[in-house]
């Protein structure tokens, strides 16, 4: 593959060609202002030149080397086009596979292309819990004012797309496809984090995989609308706790769909830590085949090796809203459990709520009185 540089200026073509190496790059200026380029290949050599050089960067059917990040870092003003295919090198490492930050950036897929983690080479079954350390995916992290759209993701090793230190984000159209792992090993494949963010809105996702559809770890006016998820582990608000920021205010989750999947909607917050949850909204949920719970409001978790049963005080969960949320637990399951420290909820307000089919009742504690808020 060569290696070209295209310069359009006005009128005139400049056509600079290199010898043959293993990145193709091209660059295309139509103004003085706008600059096109094109990596592609299997060498990211090129990539800190063409964020100096350009403002328009598609990236196409790019191999990035094993235990290398593609490193979008550090942008201002820029589109991001992912076209064909794009895959990562095997390495055991941390991740992540893709970084992004800057200020006005717009992220998008065209139609065609895939992000393929090729998840299934790590994957062991034990997650971020032991076994071979596996990269996390996709991260947005200091990004401000970005758009990302029609992104599609299949097989992610660990967690899938995290939002990390972000402020006015709008994410649409995005699917993330870890199927595979259902019956090839997959764990803590998480499909969206969201940490230390303000003001994100997502709509019109598309999950399969093995855990949290969304994971609200803490953050401000976050929105989640129109997802369908299956498989995982529900559309959750933490865990909350432990972590350098442990407040999660104003998340507003309407109009989705879980399926298959272990839980439904739940909040959760690590047992003995403290920090705030505060105005969750969940609205116009469905849910169908769930296993374990259908709702769950828990105190007491602990990633390994479990919820303790013993919740924690730490973590007041106010102004908690739930509405017209309907649909199916398996026999073995439960519908709605309830475990928190007496006291931590408050000015809660659950409304139209029908989940049934769980026949495990479980004795719930810390339910707020005059809710609406109820075990079955």
């Amino acid at each position: 593959m060569r290696l070209i540089f295209k310069i359009l200026i006005g009128l005139g073509v400049v056509v600079v060609a290199a010898a043959a190496i293993t990145v193709g790059v091209v660059f295309s200026r139509s103004s003085d202002t706008a600059t096109s380029c094109t990596l592609t290949g299997n060498s990211i050599d090129e990539l800190d030149t063409i964020k100096s050089s350009c403002n328009d960067i598609v990236i196409e059917d790019l191999v990035v080397p094993a235990g290398r990040t593609l490193d979008l870092t550090g942008l201002s003003d820029t589109s991001i086009t992912f076209r064909g295919n794009i895959s990562f090198g095997y390495a055991e490492w941390k991740g992540p596979l893709v970084l992004i930050s800057g200020t006005n950036i717009n992220i998008t897929g065209e139609a065609g292309h895939v992000l393929d983690g090729q998840g299934a080479r790590w994957w062991d079954t034990l997650g971020a819990n032991g076994g071979v350390q596996k990269p996390r995916f996709f991260k947005t992290r200091y990004l401000y004012n970005g758009v990302v759209t029609n992104l599609n993701f299949l097989n992610s090793p660990r967690h899938c797309f995290a939002i990390h230190n972000c402020t006015n984000i709008t994410v649409n159209n995005i699917v993330m496809n870890t199927r595979d792992g259902d019956t090839q090993g997959g764990h803590n494949t998480d499909a969206i984090n969201v940490k230390g963010s303000e003001n994100v809105y997502i709509s019109d996702t598309t999950v399969y995989n093995q855990d949290d559809c969304l994971a609200v770890r803490s953050g401000k006016n976050i929105h989640f609308t129109r997802a369908f998820c299956s498989g995982g582990h529900g559309i959750s608000i933490g865990s909350v706790g432990n972590r350098t920021n442990n407040v999660v205010e104003d998340v507003y989750i309407t109009d989705s769909t879980v399926v298959d999947s272990e839980n439904g909607v739940r909040i959760k917050t690590v047992v003995n830590a403290t920090g705030l949850v505060s105005g969750v909204t969940y609205d116009n949920i469905t849910l169908r085949n769930i296993t374990d719970f259908g709702i769950l409001m828990r105190g007491d978790y602990m990633n390994v090796p479990g919820p303790t049963g013993t919740p924690g005080n730490g973590v007041p969960i106010l102004n908690v809203t739930i509405t017209n949320v309907r649909g199916t637990v398996q026999a073995g399951g439960t519908n709605i459990f309830i475990l928190l420290g007496e006291g931590v909820a408050q000015n809660w307000y659950w409304n139209n709520i029908n989940v049934t089919g769980g026949e495990i009742n479980l004795t719930c504690q810390g339910v707020p009185p005059n809710s609406g808020a109820f075990c079955a």
